[in-house]
């Protein structure tokens, strides 16, 4: 900094202004109550709505162009007033801000320079009747609203909804909500809320040009159909530069009054370089910082590619081994169903082994029978010849007859014996086929608890077969 006092102009743009905070009707935590008195309003009527503003400049021009578009079968999906139209819209808004101020609140604050900040104050007030005498500047009041055949008395300009003055907070600044004006829309209804179509009615309007690197190439980029465009960025906003001509003016109020010359910080550091040149170098590093990002996404996409890459041949390698693994469960299948079937072969053989040995047990039951039978008619003639040997023929006759009726109720005893007997056998039988049909649900060492039993079975009748042999 020189010798002599140095300060910095704000003119910082909003668009989303604060109604209640500007016209005190909520109080801020840093609003001091010794110095709410500095407080001023500039505008008079303040209490009048946006809605009683829009009604009055734009609903007549909203209703018949809408009821064109009506006819035309398109109108519907408009809302029916203005007011509602640019409250739901995307891009525009209701009321725009401009918060003027000088200096910070250490280098013009009411707390740590207390005498900069009332000098500033005196020259806000200076600046902000300026502002309201513009020719591009009205205020609505109720004497318009009640006029039937007032309009504002230019073709494009901002309505200032308010205009207040707020010294209760660290530094003093002027809070300014306005609406920008214009006639000459080509879209729509003639007369709108345009911001960049009012300001560039004014002599300010907002103008783009082709970004260049910092080599001084021209920037492109393609569009949704591949073609290359060029890449366009704002060279002028028009809005900034009728604010910035505003803070000229400023500037020169300050340094005629006090001497104080202006002061380039912050995020706008341009210094001596014209507005207009300033933003040409704006644009050229948007442009340089664009293509860093363009580069960083094709890096991030080259990226990508490498990956999808990886893992493509990734997901090809665990589809072969699928297929492989595909190949061997084929395989082990056919060894499967080609065991399965030799295994039906030996427990066919077995089954007829089984078979075997029972007609082996059944023959040597027989041959069993046979000789018992035998011993027992030897036994029985030994002991008829031992009784009646010694008898004569009368008493040998009946005591044959007698003998021959116990043999023959013995006989039809073991008669009824043998047929309870063959019913249990069949029971058992009946139950044993049961017990099989269980036993072939589970499996030991590989082999299911039927073919387990069938061959420790096997394994002791041929013990026996083995034995009776000897």
């Amino acid at each position: 900094m020189t010798g002599k006092k140095e300060k910095t102009i704000s003119g910082a743009m909003y668009s989303a202004p604060n109604l209640e905070h500007n016209l005190r009707t909520h109080i801020p935590p840093n609003s001091v109550e010794e110095r709410r008195h500095l407080n001023m309003v500039y505008t008079d009527d303040w209490g009048i709505t946006l809605q009683q503003v829009y009604e009055k400049l734009f609903a007549e021009h909203y209703r018949v162009w809408r009821e064109r578009e009506i006819k035309k079968g398109r109108g519907k999906r408009f809302p029916p007033t203005y007011y509602e139209k640019i409250e739901q819209d995307k891009q525009k808004h209701l009321c725009y801000e401009i918060i003027w101020q000088i200096g910070d609140m250490r280098d013009t604050g009411f707390v740590y320079t207390p005498e900069d900040a009332n000098r500033a104050q005196d020259l806000l007030d200076e600046f902000a009747k300026y502002l309201l005498e513009l020719p591009e500047v009205c205020v609505v009041t109720e004497k318009e609203l009640n006029d039937p055949d007032w309009k504002p008395p230019f073709e494009a300009g901002l309505i200032v909804h308010h205009m207040v003055y707020h010294g209760d907070e660290n530094s003093p600044h002027i809070h300014m909500t306005y609406i920008p004006y214009t006639t000459n829309s080509s879209k729509g209804a003639p007369v709108q809320n345009a911001f960049a179509q009012t300001f560039k009615d004014l002599g300010y309007p907002t103008t783009m040009k082709q970004a260049v690197t910092e080599t001084g190439d021209l920037v492109w980029q393609k569009d949704e159909d591949g073609n290359l465009k060029p890449q366009m960025k704002r060279d002028r906003y028009g809005g900034a530069d009728w604010v910035e001509t505003q803070k000229a003016v400023l500037q020169e109020m300050m340094l005629k009054e006090f001497g104080w010359e202006r002061f380039y910080k912050g995020s706008n550091p341009r210094g001596n370089l014209t507005l207009s040149d300033y933003r040409r170098e704006k644009a050229a590093e948007m442009a340089k910082e664009e293509e860093r990002k363009l580069e960083d996404i094709k890096d991030k996409v080259t990226a990508g590619k490498a990956t999808i890459q990886a893992q493509a041949e990734q997901m090809e390698a665990i589809l072969e081994s699928l297929d492989k693994g595909a190949e061997a469960e084929r395989q082990l299948s056919v060894r499967i169903t080609d065991k399965n079937a030799e295994l039906n072969d030996v427990l066919q053989d077995l089954t007829d082994k089984k078979s075997e040995v029972r007609e082996q047990e059944r023959k040597l039951t027989l041959i069993k029978e046979d000789v018992d039978e035998t011993i027992q008619k030897a036994q029985f003639a030994e002991e008829l010849i031992d009784y009646f040997k010694n008898t004569n023929s009368g008493e040998r006759e009946k005591a044959y007859f007698e003998k021959m009726l116990d043999l023959k109720y013995e006989n039809e005893c073991l008669k009824r014996e043998n047929e309870v007997l063959k019913a249990e056998n069949r029971s058992l039988k009946a139950k044993l086929e049961k017990a099989y049909d269980f036993m072939r649900q589970f499996t030991i060492n590989g082999m299911n608890m039927l073919e387990h039993f069938l061959r420790s079975i096997g394994e002791w009748i041929q013990q026996k077969v083995a034995g009776m042999s000897r």
